[in-house]
């Protein structure tokens, strides 16, 4: 035990000591939530409309088709209850809820808005009063065709920042895990450091095992770094528990470890294990919704968003941190995590060299 303990101390050491390491570590992702929490803070580019009743009447319909023809105006349909609960989860700027009026042609429209943003929530019901002005000079003069009712709901503030900060946190944990421990290992390989530590006493399994618990730490130490940046710099807020972000930081350390592993396992060289990480790494940065919400992407990207390891992880966090979910709630990015690693740790086994292989 006094050995596993000296070597992860060593490994902790060298990764202190690694300037570059420390960069992509740390600087990396703070330059990241410094630029876009700078430049996007807590802005919305669309104005999200939720909308309920649209079956109510032609009239209706024919709104909400408009609306989602019209510019600037994102919208979705679902029930009344679902609809609101995501204005009071900060998913919605504006509701509208479609009632029966007093006659087969007549409708109301309740519109409900987000007040805890003042700002935001203003313009958004704004704008959406304006759209039903004019659709009701299209439709008819007098009487009005549809009638506005106007309530205001103190909805969940999520600011960008929020949303951005798990998302980096969970792109560093990648690149921490995926990118770093493969190229170390094949170069482990390539020194022959591998094989003159399977002629030691100490086992092989140690080496690796203390290896991984150094990286678990690095990873929980960056989330709290991360963390205290963006509660220093932007007031980020955290809803959920330290204790349930530390196990999806866990987790998630331990998934991409394992996916580091395997990239290790199949790389000949530094440079294929380089390459491979990055093959994997980029498309999942860009399309796990780290820097923006995945329902944002193209219909045709929506299924590939969906296999990505990454998005889950990112979710989970942003679940604990921004929703205050527990772990019992975030049992899907759980659940993907330990698939992801389970299935990497078999494929590493699988495929693992203790040399390199012969040029």
């Amino acid at each position: 035990m006094r050995a596993f303990r000296a070597m992860v101390v060593a490994n902790l050491k060298m990764t202190v000591r690694n300037r570059t390491a420390l960069f992509w570590l740390l600087a990396f992702p703070i330059i990241f939530i410094v630029l876009f929490g700078y430049l996007f803070g807590s802005s919305n580019q669309t104005i999200d409309v939720g909308i309920a009743g649209a079956e109510v009447s032609p009239a209706a319909s024919q709104v909400t088709k408009q609306l989602r023809q019209t510019d600037g105006f994102k919208v979705h349909t679902g029930s009344a209850d679902d609809e609101l609960a995501a204005l009071k989860n900060g998913d919605r700027n504006v509701v509208i809820d479609f009632k029966p009026g007093t006659n087969g042609q007549q409708v109301t429209a309740n519109l409900y808005w987000d007040q805890s943003d003042a700002q935001v929530g203003q313009i958004s019901l704004m704008a959406v009063q304006q759209f039903l002005s004019q659709a009701n000079a299209q439709l008819s003069q007098t009487p009005q065709v549809i009638g506005v009712q106007v309530q205001g709901v103190t909805a969940k503030d999520t600011r960008y920042i929020d949303f951005l900060v798990p998302g980096i946190l969970a792109m560093s944990i990648m690149s921490n895990g995926l990118q770093m421990l493969s190229g170390v290992f094949v170069a482990y390989r390539e020194r022959g450091i591998l094989r003159r530590i399977r002629a030691t006493p100490f086992p092989l399994i140690s080496f690796i095992s203390a290896r991984i618990v150094t990286q678990v730490l690095v990873a929980v130490v960056q989330a709290f770094i991360l963390l205290g940046i963006g509660k220093l710099l932007f007031n980020l807020r955290i809803s959920g528990s330290l204790g349930s972000i530390v196990v999806m930081v866990v987790l998630g350390a331990l998934a991409f470890l394992a996916m580091g592993f395997f990239v290790a396992a199949v790389s000949r060289n530094t440079e294929v294990a380089d390459s491979l990480s990055n093959a994997l790494a980029f498309p999942m940065m860009f399309l796990g919704g780290v820097f923006f919400p995945v329902d944002s992407a193209p219909a045709w990207l929506q299924p590939i968003t969906k296999i990505i390891p990454l998005t889950y992880l990112a979710n989970g966090l942003r679940d604990i941190m921004v929703n205050g979910a527990g772990l019992a709630h975030v049992w899907l990015p759980i659940l993907v995590m330990l698939a992801t690693g389970i299935i990497s740790l078999l494929l590493s086994v699988r495929f693992f060299r203790w040399e390199a292989r012969a040029v």
